[in-house]
């Protein structure tokens, strides 16, 4: 594949030998020394943070919900008015095919005591009394299974981590004895580890594929080597600024959206490193003098690089009306990325191309204008004839294939559970198989309801009266009121169990009905609100239905705003937004047939589909921008229908390229372990090849084409009456090298 200036010279301008380039001055060179030199002192000062940003971050669910939620409520309550705090469970599953001996039973004993020391952990339950007799409730009825509760207190995902693992290294079970940690920390643990190094496999993976690629694009390893420094330098300051924020000003940041800063600022960046390589390979095969060369390559691939950052960034500020914070956070990090990808493309970019040499730049315009219809242009030509001999045609097949694949939506399904978001298995997994299978579903993860009286102290037949209207709700294996009371004596608290699946969609609806029986009938004065780890996934899941709702039609109207300002029309960014959206639910659809009927996979998180909306429309629309932006200003000297030809063929190679790229970056993201971002790197990469192959390649063309000159409307445009009658598509026409 080659950049813009393989495609063959731009009309009107001369396709010769280029002479050999003229020196810039002294005080231009001057400055792009500078200008690299601060970028290196940049880099210097913020790498050593670059390393410290997962330090900082939290994956702890709970901790992005709204203040309102019902669950964060919970939390609050235990952590200011309960003396044992709000603590997390951790399952000690302990299992021995045949029955626990007695033997077995003084080793649990003896290592609950072994982990009463670990930090960060409150006295722990064990699952045998002192002389032997089974706990009820945490020993199986087979006698195979013994639960030992570990109330941990830590607070942070690190910590959590850091405790759990300290838990892990004081059991020391019988020969025999098959050990898991489970319950929300050993999940809450191991989630943490799975992110633990992903900024390091991310970095690696990412600038390895993006420079095979770069060396598929340019065939030079120099041209390869310097968007992936821009890119790279460029990532170290916004690391370095989010790290900051996070350490010292309060930032909420996770690991998901450091993953997605890293990947969008790859695949963004180095598309945009791509264009402006290009256009500069243009302006030298006009004249290789290198200053003026890239003076007018600035001048004039700016307005699109800038107005796709633009985009981006007005996409992602729409996230700040998220209601979720772990879909609030990707907001701020985003824009600091991109902010900082479009820094060291105008600034840094401009500098490497000119200074580490042009030699290798002016050898390929060379070689590529002497022939102006080499095998690529005429591949383009015929792609361009095609598409425009019969653009109803065009239009319709490319609507149908999209409209086919879009059926896959009604295949949605919301997937919670925590056992279907590893694609390795984890002990914490494994226990909570082995839990399921000895008690009710829902011993894994409890729920815990808080019972306050507002008028006095809280009665023991208050209690009872919320267990009683929890029992009412179906799937209930258990509603027990526990001893601990507030400081106060106004609030205590029940444990309840489910019968099923706490977080499949079954459990969450459960959770549900018990917060509807308990909105009414309770005595007056008294409340009850539900928390736990499973309202905490249903909190999340409500807050994630809210936000797409709320942030699908703000992120549109943001995008339209953006390409009306840029074109200066209504008709084209209409039917811009239009074709991005009927792209998306092709690459949804088709996701979702993937991740079902071939993977058997259960579902999608409901979060899932926001992130995924927003990359490809956001995304999507930037190649509509490098088309269109092309398309108009060759308009100012041909009519719209023959623009649209030459921009095809002058931006073809370059776009389907930075296409390319950016998804193979996002595809880096299906080799980690997590299903979520799995299917989110499937689909944003699937999104992108069709836009890139499809949308820009046929659908957007056709449709321009068809409308001619009505797609700048509401600007009065006329085709400029001295330039030549466009050429057919069905034979377009060839120029030749003036003499």
């Amino acid at each position: 594949m080659r950049s813009e200036a393989d495609t063959g010279h731009t009309p009107g301008r001369k396709a010769e030998q280029p002479p050999a380039p003229s020196p810039g001055g002294g005080r231009p060179r001057l400055l792009l020394w500078l200008v690299v030199v601060a970028w290196l002192l940049a880099a210097g000062l913020l790498s050593p943070f670059q390393s410290k940003l997962q330090n900082v971050t939290s994956n702890d669910a709970a901790a992005f919900l709204p203040a309102s939620a019902p669950s964060a409520q919970v939390s609050r309550l235990l952590a200011q008015r309960f003396p044992d705090g709000d603590t997390l469970p951790a399952l000690v599953v302990q299992r021995r095919a045949g029955g626990l001996t007695a033997a077995d039973r003084r080793s649990l004993l003896a290592q609950t005591a072994r982990l009463d020391a670990v930090p960060g952990t409150r006295t722990p339950t064990a699952p045998f009394t002192a002389d032997g007799r089974p706990v009820p409730g945490l020993v199986s009825a087979d006698g195979s299974v013994a639960v030992t509760v570990v109330p941990v207190t830590a607070t942070g995902g690190h910590q959590v981590r850091d405790t759990v693992d300290a838990v892990r290294a004081a059991l020391s079970p019988p020969s025999g004895v098959r050990t898991y940690v489970s319950g929300p920390a050993g999940i809450s643990a191991d989630a943490i580890a799975v992110f633990s190094d992903v900024d390091f496999r991310l970095l690696a993976a990412t600038a390895a594929l993006v420079l095979l690629l770069l060396l598929f694009v340019y065939r030079s390893p120099l041209l390869a080597v310097v968007p992936l420094v821009v890119v790279g330098f460029a990532y170290v300051l916004a690391a370095g600024i989010v790290y900051a924020l996070a350490a010292h000003a309060g930032l909420l940041i996770n690991s998901q959206a450091t993953s997605l800063m890293l990947i969008l600022m790859f695949g963004a960046g180095t598309d945009y490193c791509l264009l402006m390589t290009a256009r500069y390979q243009e302006e030298l095969a006009a004249d290789p003098a290198a200053w003026p060369a890239l003076r007018r390559a600035v001048r004039r691939v700016w307005p699109t690089i800038f107005f796709s950052g633009l985009t981006v960034m007005a996409s992602l500020s729409a996230l700040f009306a998220a209601r979720l914070g772990s879909t609030r956070v990707l907001g701020p990090a985003g824009l600091i990325g991109t902010a900082c990808v479009l820094l060291s493309t105008f600034t840094l970019m401009p500098a490497l191309l000119v200074l580490l040499g042009h030699r290798a730049l002016l050898r390929r315009t060379a070689a590529s204008s002497r022939p102006a219809t080499g095998p690529v242009r005429r591949a383009w030509e015929r792609t361009a004839g095609a598409v425009l001999r019969r653009p109803w045609w065009a239009t319709a097949a490319t609507l149908l294939f999209f409209a086919v694949g879009a059926t896959g939506v009604s295949r949605a399904v919301d997937d919670m559970s925590l056992l279907h978001a590893f694609r390795e298995p984890t002990s914490s997994a494994a226990g909570y198989r082995v839990l399921t299978d000895a008690f009710p579903a829902g011993t894994a993860a409890p729920l815990t309801v808080v019972v306050e009286r507002a008028d006095g102290p809280l009665r023991t037949a208050d209690l009872t009266g919320v267990a009683a209207r929890v029992r009412t709700v179906p799937d209930i294996a258990s509603a027990a009121p526990q001893p601990v009371r507030s400081t106060d004596g106004r609030a205590g608290r029940l444990q309840v169990v489910l019968d099923t699946d706490p977080y499949d969609a079954t459990g969450l609806d459960r959770v549900a009905g018990i917060r509807h029986a308990l909105s009414s009938g309770l005595p007056s004065g008294v409340r009850a609100v539900v928390g736990g780890d499973p309202a905490v996934q249903l909190d999340t899941k409500q807050a994630a239905d809210r936000d797409l709702r709320v942030l699908v039609p703000l992120i549109l109207a943001i995008i339209m705003v953006v390409l009306v300002a840029l074109l200066r029309a209504v008709v084209a960014p209409l039917y811009l937004i239009a074709t991005v959206i009927v792209s998306f639910f092709g690459a949804f659809g088709i996701s979702l047939y993937v991740f079902r009927d071939l993977l058997g996979q259960h579902g999608v998180n409901p979060v899932e589909p926001t992130f995924a909306f927003l990359f490809l429309v956001a995304l999507g629309v930037d190649y509509n921008i490098f088309l269109m932006a092309r398309v108009r200003e060759d308009a100012r000297t041909h009519d719209t229908r023959t623009a649209v030809r030459t921009a095809l063929l002058s931006t073809g190679s370059v776009i389907t390229s930075a296409g390319l790229v950016l998804a193979g970056t996002f595809s880096i993201l299906m080799i980690l372990p997590l299903v979520m971002l799995f299917q989110l790197g499937f689909t944003v990469a699937l999104g992108v090849l069709l836009d890139t192959v499809l949308v820009r390649v046929v659908l957007v063309p056709a449709i321009t084409y068809l409308l001619g000159e009505k797609a700048w409307w509401p600007a009065r445009r006329t085709a400029p009456t001295a330039a030549p009658a466009p050429p057919s598509p069905l034979r377009p026409r060839r120029s030749r090298p003036r003499p």
